[in-house]
């Protein structure tokens, strides 16, 4: 639980600690900006002690330029240089108590019999830290109870010739200025808080967003690539294959004269029907899984590629491959898939499940197209299979 309500804490401390952090960073420009601004003016009044109170203009200067002034020159300093931040509330909590201390330690410089305008600067120190400098409600407030504290030391211990009706009026206007700012700092603090659940609220809906968005690009690409998978025997199907014919015989052209030959080999296994109807389905399916592992085999290079396309009916393409060495491969996938010895029983070829295979080798040219490569295979599987069947053939 996160939700703060009006409490200026959060109930989760991971998330509290978050916000601290979180605040510090973005509020640090405040934190300069009033410092700086705050040393200037602060070190500008010297010139109010002169003309107000010459007589002891001294004495007012040490409390203003020996006691005030360092610890807001450094803080100033400190929070261009440093970049932690468990520091800048406790310190700058401790510089307001000081400035506010010397305040009222040239309070006391002043007689009692003159009018005191310092209890203005006094007021404004409390509010510059609840409200321009941003300090956080329970730091600003603890440097205001710091300075009242010191302000009942001065009137009641350190200055009790104090007149009552200047003791009542300093109380009245320093209780309703810490009030005010406690109620600035609070209000300011709790838009903050705000800010900050709304941002991370947004923030989280922006991650689950892209996590989402890249589950949904991971599963497109898995869609996509089993679309380009054959369900059955799990090499690459008809799609795949003619994206990749087409990939490839693009890539030839644009070599030019340097282009490579595409070689194609189309594989039909023999009497695969009657196969079919002497040992059932599902025993076809498993000899097309096993002859698909054989020709699979064969695609050894990462750019070999092998497909089912048909029912019976596969590729193997072979990128840069002459069409002395796609006949042998043709050779060793023929005797391969014989030396698999898969039972056949009604084919009039052989014992054992055969493939046909015809061969055909293209150099790719601008004036032709990849149909051009599928069409002389597919002739040269025509012949073997006119020839006998089990054997490869290629193109004339």
């Amino acid at each position: 639980m996160t939700d703060t309500g009006v409490n200026l804490k959060f109930s989760d401390a991971q998330v509290e600690r978050v916000f601290q952090v979180h605040y510090d960073e973005a509020f640090r420009p405040y934190f300069r900006f009033g410092v700086g601004v705050g040393t200037i003016l602060f070190a500008f009044f010297g010139v109010l002690d002169r003309l107000l109170f010459p007589e002891v203009a001294e004495r007012l200067w040490w409390w203003r330029y020996l006691f005030c002034m360092p610890p807001l020159v450094v803080t100033l300093g400190l929070l261009f240089v440093l970049r932690s931040h468990r520091w800048v509330q406790p310190v700058l909590s401790l510089v307001a108590s000081l400035v506010g201390l010397g305040t009222l330690g040239m309070i006391h410089e002043i007689p009692t019999t003159s009018y005191n305008a310092y209890y203005a600067g006094l007021m404004l120190v409390i509010f510059y830290a609840h409200a321009f400098v941003r300090l956080r409600f329970l730091w600003a407030t603890l440097a205001s109870l710091v300075i009242f504290a010191g302000y009942e030391v001065l009137v009641f211990l350190l200055r009790p010739e104090t007149p009552v009706r200047e003791v009542i009026s300093g109380h009245f206007f320093l209780v309703s200025t810490i009030l005010a700012g406690m109620g600035a700092s609070y209000s300011l603090e709790l838009d903050a808080r705000k800010q900050f659940l709304l941002q991370r609220n947004l923030d989280g809906e922006r991650l689950q967003l892209e996590a989402a968005n890249r589950r949904l690009v991971e599963l497109n690409r898995q869609l996509e690539a089993l679309a380009r998978v054959d369900d059955l025997t799990g090499i690459a199907n008809r799609r795949a294959f003619m994206e990749e014919l087409e990939r490839e015989w693009r890539a030839q052209i644009r070599q030019g004269r340097r282009a490579r030959p595409l070689s194609l080999l189309m594989i039909d296994i023999d009497h695969f029907k009657d196969y079919n109807d002497l040992h059932g389905h599902p025993a076809g399916d498993r000899c097309l899984r096993r002859v698909a592992g054989i020709i699979a085999g064969f695609a050894r290079r990462p750019r070999d590629l092998s497909a089912r396309i048909g029912g019976e009916e596969f590729v193997l393409l072979l990128p840069e491959i002459e069409e002395e060495q796609a006949v042998r491969l043709a050779e060793q996938l023929r005797a391969a898939v014989m030396e698999r010895a898969i039972a056949h029983g009604a084919s009039g070829v052989a014992e054992t499940v055969t493939v046909s295979i015809g061969a055909a080798t293209l150099v790719p040219a601008a004036d032709l197209e990849p149909g051009a490569l599928l069409r002389q295979a597919d002739r040269a599987l025509y012949l073997a299979k006119r020839e006998g069947r089990n054997r490869v053939m290629k193109a004339g």
